[in-house]
């Protein structure tokens, strides 16, 4: 009898951890709506969580580069061309990397204009959401962008049934600095991401 209320409750310890791990850390919103799941992505970076970034990311997810860095070298790299898009593995390996590399991360998503999507909508998008990223590579040096960025969403059956939305498309459209200081280079937020792509 002993053994049997022992396995038992080893049963319902490993449940619980198992459901633990199906739901976000407390702190984190439910990606719910649009907005919620770009919250989360700015706090993917800025707490450098690469599980975070995963959780709202689609399997087809696709980052856009601006047009007008297509086919150009990052800020000092001179051996990658920056394509057209990166696919989700891409995105993940270039975030992952700034996750590790950088000396400071501080990425901000203005959400003010992004709006809420129908009830029934399956889909939406958000164009022009001001984005800033700055990025660090030591305490003087590092590279800082904007972008009036477009993303797009889906809506999905969560684990538990609850109806979340996860990005399936982030269209950098960069808008360089103006008053950018001296110690930082203003580009654009895919290049960026392509810098530390190739470190």
């Amino acid at each position: 009898m002993k053994k049997l209320i022992i396995a038992s409750l080893a049963v319902a310890v490993l449940l619980l951890a198992c459901g633990e791990e199906e739901t976000l850390s407390p702190g984190y919103p439910t990606p719910t709506s649009p907005v919620a799941a770009l919250k989360d992505v700015e706090i993917s970076f800025n707490q450098r969580n690469t599980d975070l970034l995963e959780l709202v990311l689609s399997p087809e997810f696709v980052f856009h580069f601006d047009p007008r860095d297509v086919g150009r070298r990052p800020p000092g790299v001179s051996q990658y061309v920056i394509p057209e898009s990166w696919t989700r593995t891409e995105f993940l390996r270039a975030a992952a990397k700034m996750f590790k590399k950088a000396h400071t991360i501080s990425l901000s998503i203005e959400t003010g204009s992004v709006g809420e999507p129908r009830p029934e909508a399956t889909e939406y998008q958000a164009e022009n959401v001001p984005v800033e990223l700055l990025a660090m590579l030591d305490e003087l040096n590092g590279y800082i962008a904007n972008s009036a960025s477009t993303f797009a969403f889906e809506r999905y059956l969560a684990e538990g049934g609850g109806k979340h939305w996860r990005l399936t498309e982030w269209q950098d459209r960069g808008r360089y600095c103006d008053e950018a200081p001296a110690a930082l280079r203003p580009t654009t937020l895919g290049s960026v991401l392509a810098v530390f792509y190739t470190i």
